[in-house]
């Protein structure tokens, strides 16, 4: 999965991201539906990636692993 299908799949970066989470180090992409929003964050020197949603304080951490891995759970989640 390359960044050009994470833009088609619909997650930009996020513009701001607050002191105090664990989102600090790497990119944080955001995806927002009528569902709510969904993040992927790729963190800088690690090859897992983190998909979650709820509280950027308090996530809900739906899968953690590569990011072919997450393309396979990707459908299940948007």
């Amino acid at each position: 999965m390359t960044r050009e299908d994470l833009a088609r799949a619909g997650f930009f970066p996020a513009d701001w991201i607050p002191s105090g989470t664990r989102y600090q180090h790497g990119e944080l992409l955001v995806r927002m539906s009528l569902r709510g929003s969904l993040r992927l964050f790729i963190p800088v020197g690690s090859a897992e990636i983190e998909l979650s949603s709820g509280s950027l304080f308090e996530p809900v951490v739906h899968y953690v692993g590569t990011l072919e891995g997450a393309a396979a759970l990707l459908p299940q989640l948007l």
